[in-house]
This record gives C-alpha cells, structure tokens and sequence, in this order.
C-alpha cells in the first residue's frame, strides 16, 4: 500500500514538473526575454538603473509591443554626438516612463514629434531636442543623471518633466540613497530585499528573488497582475499616504490635498534649478494631467487603484506644481488644459489599463510645449 502511495506521489511530482517546465518553456517562446526591458535595462551604483548604450529590443505588454534602440550615450534616442555640433542649441529633457516614450515608438514620442514642429517653424537657429527619459526616474535621479551625464550634453535650456507619480518615486528612492557631508545625494545604489516584517515573508525572499532573476514564468505572471497586486495593497489605511499610495495626491474623497509631503521632490528639483543656474543654463518644469484628468472616459483601468469609473478628477495637484515653480522663478509648463481639449476630438489618449500616453497623447503633448516654447526660442534666434 506505501509503495503504491509513493508511486503515485513520485508521478504526480513528476507530472507536475514536467508541466511546470512545458510552461516555462512555452513562456520563453512567446515572450523571450529579448522582447522586455531586461535586455536593454540594467541597474546602475549612482542612478539605481540606467539604459544599456547600443542595445536593441522590444518593450512587450499586453496592450503594445514596440521596438526600442538605445543610443551609445545610453539614450532613446537618435544617436548625437556629446558635444554640441557648432551653431546648435539643444533642449534636454529629464523625465519618467511618459518622457521615455514607454508604449509607443521612438518616433511617436512627444519629443520626437516636437522636434519635427520646431524643425518646421522657420528657426535660424537649429535647436537639438535630446530625449534623456528613463522609465522609473524621478527628480532625484534625474538630478544625479544631470551632474553625472547631463550637463556634458551642453543643453542650453533642459525641461525637467515631473510625473505626479514622481513624489511617491522620491520617497522611496531617497531612503536608498547616499549622500555627502553637505546633504547633497551622490547615489542611489540598487538595495536588495532583505527583510519583511514578518518570519515567513523573510523565508520567502531568497526563494522570490531566485525566481524573479531564472524563471520567465514568474515574471510573466507578475507583470499581468502588478496592478491587482497594487489595488490589493491599498488598504483604507493607506489611501492618500503618498509613502504608500502612488497616486494618493488625485484622492479628493480624502478632503483638500497640499504639498507638504512633496519636501524631497521640491528639495530636488530647487538642486537642479541652482546646479543649471550657476552654469548660465535655463530650467523649465512640464506637468501633464492622468487620464482620470482628462475625461470619464480616459483609463478605464483606474478601478483597479481605486478611483471611481466615470468621475474627472481634479488638477489641483498640477496647480500646485505650477505655484511651487511661480514661487521660485521656474517656468512651469501645465499642459492638463491642452488635454482636456483634445479630448473633446480625440478618444482614446491613454491606454486602458496601462495609464501611459498613446502616440495621440503624445502628439498632444508635443503641441502644447510647442506652443509654449515658440516665444522663447524666438527670443533666443539667431540669424
């Protein structure tokens, strides 16, 4: 009777693994690591992770698969040389995963696009639109990219685009971060997990990091559920804590929100406005709205973080940034009205679960900072 019982236990494992592997192997397949961003990403000792100079690859998700090529200054980007070509100007954008272009290819980009208006508006001047955005970036990497890479570029205006998710990104990455004697960050080195707070989730890390760097199965799973997993966390006692809630600012339910608790993201981008200052060069800030923003319509996928279907929420936290940049004598693009009006024509403008501009929010995008910087690259044409 045991070994009967044994026998069956040995064929059920075995049946198993073999089912396991048919799905790893199946996995590997339809989605090969050459087609995610681990073959053009990888992590970095000062910017936490960077973009591999010269790699090639495919950005695969459920709702887009698009082809990225990575510049040899590490960019996505054409390629350009470090060094301005004479008589050039160049325009340098810092951003997240919306200035990187994520879900649309290099060419929809708001950047690109941009380049293309200014290359058709009868400037004297050529001005070189240089795309620095990397997916995950927030004020304080892109503070410690612009000391470290950046300003070689020699951009005579750089535009820092701030994400609203760029305040949660700065609370996490400044308790990893290393600083100097005088308070300035020097880096953001990759810190493992080594610890929850609990015994079991301790046993588990080991056995979840083992997964997540040999298993593509673990990471496909992970990636089609990582917005169930974020709704899930967000607990009632949790919502609008910014340490915890991404996208807490856009809660109104909550009562008046203010940007007390966006210190860290201020602290950075006033270093990048000093830093830029001291070398003659000008600082602008972008803020964009967020489908929930822009109509009732727009992200559809919002539920999952629990924000109501059907509701236009306020862009009170847009205004905010823009009086934070009035304040200090920073130019603050606001482009939640240009949205706003292109909705009225354009459906969709973002992806419905993902929450990134589709290459027509791009192109939005592209027309307000257009439209914003025409005075200003006027003033500065030289014949």
């Amino acid at each position: 009777m045991r070994s009967d019982t044994r026998r069956r236990l040995a064929l059920l494992a075995i049946g198993v693994m073999l089912a396991l592997l048919a799905l790893e192997a199946t996995v590997r397949l339809i989605e090969p690591r050459s087609a995610l961003r681990e073959s053009f990403e990888t992590s970095d000792p000062i910017l936490h992770h960077r973009l591999v100079p010269g790699a090639h690859g495919h950005h695969r998700h459920p709702e887009f698969d698009v082809a990225y090529d990575i510049n040899m200054l590490g960019l996505r980007d054409r390629e350009i040389s470090r060094k301005k070509p004479p008589g050039t100007k160049r325009i340098l954008f810092l951003g997240d995963s919306f200035t990187e272009g994520w879900g649309v290819t290099e060419a929809e980009s708001f950047t690109s696009q941009l380049r293309t208006l200014i290359e058709g508006s009868g400037l004297h001047t050529p001005w070189e639109i240089v795309n620095s955005g990397v997916a995950g970036y927030s004020p304080l990497l892109e503070y410690l990219y612009l000391k470290n890479a950046g300003v070689a570029l020699e951009p005579d205006l750089v535009i820092e685009c701030f994400d609203m998710s760029d305040v949660y990104d700065d609370i996490q990455y400044t308790m990893q971060a290393e600083f100097d004697a005088s308070g300035e960050p020097v880096a953001v080195p990759v810190v493992p997990l080594l610890q929850t707070e609990s015994w079991p989730g301790d046993l588990l890390v080991p056995f979840k990091n083992l997964l997540k760097e040999h298993v593509e199965t673990y990471g496909f799973v992970r990636r089609r559920l990582a917005n169930y997993q974020v709704g899930s966390e967000l607990t009632d006692e949790v919502l609008g804590d910014l340490r915890f809630d991404k996208y807490g600012m856009f809660r109104e339910e909550l009562g008046p929100q203010d940007d007390r608790t966006w210190s860290k993201s201020y602290k950075y981008l006033l270093g990048m406005r000093d830093f830029l200052s001291a070398r003659g060069i000008d600082f602008w800030i972008t803020v964009h709205p967020y489908g929930l923003q822009v109509s009732p319509r727009e992200w559809p996928g919002r539920e999952l973080l629990r924000f109501k279907p059907g509701q236009v929420y306020s862009s009170h936290p847009q205004d905010l940034v823009a009086d934070f940049g009035s304040r200090h004598g920073i130019p603050v693009v606001n482009m939640v009205q240009d949205f706003k009006d292109a909705s009225q024509t354009t459906f969709p403008l973002y992806y419905t679960g993902d929450g990134h501009w589709r290459a027509a929010g791009h192109r939005v995008a592209a027309g307000a900072l257009h439209k914003a910087l025409m005075p200003y690259l006027r003033a500065h044409d030289t014949q």
